[in-house]
């Protein structure tokens, strides 16, 4: 019996990535690019996550890396919507689950790129409506 499957059930996804983006010398920092599918709930997007190890940053400083880093993940793929997230690790070895979030504009807004307005801006989180 031969199994038919189509050429996109073998198409490769992107790879998480590790990305070379801004480099301070205050800092030790760790930052990638990975994809999240719509199978996985994703919805056919990037995420950028920059770790700051050890010291934590001020806002600006985040802001700064944070937005450098998206530009870099942008000039590898610009047709999808990326989401940047901070994050801090308090000694370098320590389990990556327990990294805290840097909420840098607030607890309902966050940093992307949108590929339809090639734009990297703030925006809010809406609140869910009912159905």
């Amino acid at each position: 019996m031969a199994l038919a499957v189509s050429a996109p059930a073998f198409a490769k996804k992107p790879p998480t990535v590790q990305l070379n983006c801004i480099k301070l010398s205050d800092y030790k920092t760790e930052a990638e690019r990975k994809y999240l599918d719509k199978a996985s709930g994703g919805g056919d997007i990037y995420t950028v996550d920059i770790t700051f190890i050890g010291k934590k940053p001020d806002n600006k400083t985040t802001d700064k890396v944070l937005r450098g880093c998206i530009d870099v993940a942008v000039k590898m793929d610009s047709n999808k919507d990326i989401l940047g997230n901070a994050w801090f690790r308090k000694k370098a070895g320590a389990n990556p689950y327990d990294d805290d979030q840097i909420n840098l504009y607030g607890g309902m807004k966050y940093i992307s790129y949108k590929a339809a307005t090639k734009k990297v801006e703030v925006n809010d989180l809406l609140p869910l409506k009912k159905k």
